[in-house]
């Protein structure tokens, strides 16, 4: 289904924010833009006289710009916080992928499964037996939802995203293309031949609000269940192991590993390549640097970074000496060469 041109006159867009026009009020603006771009009918924004240098160097259609700033080349709209008025604008130019209401013909949909009313399930979906879909759910073409599963009012599954069984996905949750929930958690034991699997028998319990990026893997329990809490934001490419316990807002970024039996508190970040050794235990409100390693606990809240991961300040004191060994070491053999020529000039005296 085609989507409907999006666009708007500058005079329409400096009511929409509510800023004050500068320029011909009729300029048609179809889409935001980054400061830099030459879009004749773009829009983007500038705080200071620095980027609104860089702004008037190109052929963008309009811009928005501080109240502070006096003179501007380009049709203009002055807003007391620039910033928050081109997120406005991102907001009403923001359009989802097209789904139509209802069961698509092509779709496969066991005859025991609830499907609330206003629930959207694309072409090629297949939704297995005793599996809930409350209202207002999407599921995009190619959807997988296993056995036993629960989706949310509101939610919405991208195209190839699978479920397998037992995975219950909270109300307005987000789960992006190719992200699979519910896989074997990474059980095995040696039984002094080979290595044996350790069935995982559990399930997946992701909250509300939640999002789980493109090609996130997200582990099922070996018993019980691995659980994502309210409001925790996970970027693509995350591996989350079965068993893992994620609290409450917190935000992953791209390429983590959290091993098995792990436990993340609530409000924790977690830069990109992150690893989190199995069973640790990290405090809420945590924050950890890019490629951190965590290989014991972290019992009090705060910033840390490194390999292993340390409180920021202590790995950066160390980080910086590291940088300097070359001429610590060359100081080093300075002094012992001082010391041996002084202990030489002693004997000899």
């Amino acid at each position: 289904m085609a989507q409907s041109k999006i666009g708007w006159t500058l005079s329409e867009l400096a009511e929409i924010v509510g800023g004050e026009l500068h320029g011909p009020a009729e300029i048609e603006i179809v889409r935001p833009v980054p400061a830099g771009y030459g879009d004749p009918h773009g829009i983007t924004f500038a705080e200071t006289e620095r980027y609104l240098k860089t702004v008037e160097q190109t052929s963008v259609g309009a811009v928005i710009v501080s109240e502070q700033i006096e003179r501007c080349s380009k049709p203009h709209i002055k807003h007391r916080n620039p910033r928050e008025a081109f997120g406005r604008i991102l907001a009403i130019s923001w359009r989802d992928m097209p789904l139509e209401e209802g069961v698509h013909p092509t779709a496969v949909v066991s005859p025991s499964a609830k499907i609330s009313h206003g629930v959207s399930i694309g072409a090629y979906c297949v939704v297995e037996a005793d599996t809930t879909i409350e209202e207002g759910s999407r599921l995009y073409p190619f959807v997988y939802v296993g056995e036993h599963c629960k989706i949310g009012r509101g939610a919405k599954l991208y195209p190839h995203v699978t479920l397998y069984r037992d995975v219950s996905v909270g109300e307005r949750t987000i789960i992006h293309s190719g992200a699979v929930i519910g896989a074997d958690g990474f059980g095995f034991f040696w039984d002094g031949s080979k290595r044996r699997k350790v069935p995982q028998t559990g399930g997946v319990e992701i909250g509300a609000d939640c999002e789980i990026g493109a090609l996130t893997a997200v582990d099922r329990a070996t018993a019980g269940e691995t659980r994502i809490k309210e409001g925790t934001k996970i970027d693509n490419l995350v591996q989350i192991a079965h068993n893992v316990e994620i609290g409450e807002h917190s935000v992953i970024a791209g390429q983590c590993g959290i091993s098995g039996s792990s436990t993340i508190g609530a409000r924790a970040v977690m830069g990109g390549q992150c690893g989190i050794g199995d069973h640790i235990e990290i405090a809420e409100d945590v924050q950890l640097g890019a490629r951190s390693g965590v290989s014991q606990n972290i019992e009090k809240p705060g910033q840390y970074w490194g390999a292993p991961a340390r409180e920021a300040k202590e790995e950066m004191r160390i980080w910086l000496l590291t940088s300097r060994l070359p001429e610590l070491v060359e100081r080093i053999k300075q002094l012992e060469k001082e010391v041996a020529r002084l202990s030489s000039h002693k004997h000899e005296s």
